[in-house]
C-alpha cells in the first residue's frame, strides 16, 4: 500500500466533522461553531448554513434526499432537519421520544433512507451504554435496531451492508438492511474509532479519534496504519485527534478532519483543520 502525502489543508475551525464529498466539494459540519460548510479544494470554505440563520447550534451528520435536499442532524435538539430549495431549514425527523442524549452522525442512502446514531449516554459522567441506530425512509417509515451499539458514530454503506464505528467499545460493526448483525472487528484499546469511509475498491478506512491515526481494515481482519499525525504534544491545547475521514469517490483523495482532543479548549479556540491526502 503506497504512502499517503499531504496535498492540501485548510485551518480555522472549531471541530470539523461529518465529511462528505459531493459534486467536487467537501461538505462538513463545524460542530463547535454551529456551521455547515462546503470547501472546493484550492479555494476558501463557504458557510452553507449557520446557527445564526436558523441552523443547528451543534450540527452533526450530513446527507441528501433523493431529490438533492440537504439533511442535517441537529445533535442537541435530537432531530434531523431538511434544507429545501428555498434555503429554509425545516424539521424532517424528530427523535426526542427515542433518546435522552444527543444525536451524532448519519448515513443517507441514494434513495434518501437515513440511518442515524446517537450518544446513548453522557461520556463525561456515565459509563458506556449501548444504544440503537434509527432508520427513516422518504416514505415516512421508521424503525430502529436493538440497543447493541456503544456510541454509534460514523456510518457508511458497502453494497447490501452498512458499517458503524462504535467509539467507546473500540470496534466497527457490520449489519444488513434489516439490522441483522454480520460481524465486528476490534480496534486497539482506547483508539476511539470515529468516522470511516470506503475506497472505490471497498477497503475500509477508519479515523481513530484518540490516537490521531487513520487505519485500514486488512483482508485478515486486522487494522494497519494508513496515516498518522505527527506528535502534537507541543501543540497549544495539547495533542490532536483525527475525527473523520472521507475518500473521494473517483480520484483517491482522502480527506480527514482533526482538532485538539481537549474539547473544552477546542470550544474556545480554532484548533480544527481539514487535510487532503494523496498518493
Amino acid at each position: 500500500m503506497s504512502k499517503f502525502e499531504v496535498v492540501d489543508q485548510v485551518h480555522g475551525f472549531g471541530f470539523p466533522e461529518a465529511l462528505r464529498w459531493r459534486e467536487g466539494k467537501l461538505w462538513f459540519s463545524d460542530m463547535f461553531r454551529g456551521q455547515v460548510m462546503s470547501w472546493q479544494p484550492g479555494g476558501e470554505p463557504e458557510v452553507v448554513l449557520s446557527s445564526k440563520t436558523g441552523g443547528p447550534k451543534m450540527p452533526g451528520g450530513l446527507g441528501w434526499t433523493s431529490s438533492g435536499e440537504l439533511l442535517i442532524v441537529d445533535c442537541l435538539e435530537r432531530t434531523v432537519i431538511k434544507v429545501g430549495s428555498d434555503g429554509e431549514p425545516k424539521l424532517y425527523l424528530d427523535l426526542t421520544a427515542f433518546t435522552d442524549h444527543p444525536l451524532n452522525d448519519m448515513h443517507v442512502d441514494t434513495d434518501g433512507t437515513a440511518w442515524v446514531g446517537g450518544y446513548g449516554f453522557d461520556p463525561e459522567t456515565q459509563k458506556p451504554k449501548a444504544s440503537p441506530i434509527f432508520r427513516y425512509t422518504e416514505q415516512g417509515e421508521f424503525s430502529k435496531s436493538s440497543a447493541r451499539y456503544v456510541f454509534p458514530n460514523g456510518c457508511e454503506r458497502r453494497g447490501e451492508e452498512l458499517v458503524v464505528a462504535e467509539t467507546f467499545s473500540d470496534q466497527v460493526s457490520f449489519f444488513n438492511n434489516d439490522f441483522e448483525h454480520l460481524q465486528s472487528f476490534k480496534c486497539s484499546t482506547g483508539s476511539g474509532p470515529d468516522g470511516l469511509t470506503f475506497d472505490p475498491e471497498g477497503a475500509l478506512y477508519v479515523a481513530m479519534a484518540f490516537t490521531g491515526r487513520i487505519e485500514r481494515l486488512g483482508v485478515g481482519g486486522e487494522f494497519e496504519l494508513a496515516y498518522a499525525l505527527e506528535s502534537s504534544q507541543e501543540h497549544m491545547g495539547g495533542p490532536k485527534g483525527i475525527f473523520d475521514c472521507a475518500m473521494h469517490p473517483t480520484n483517491g483523495t482522502l480527506a480527514f478532519s482533526s482538532a485538539c482532543l481537549d474539547e473544552g479548549y477546542s470550544m474556545k479556540n480554532d484548533t480544527g483543520s481539514i487535510t487532503l491526502l494523496g498518493r
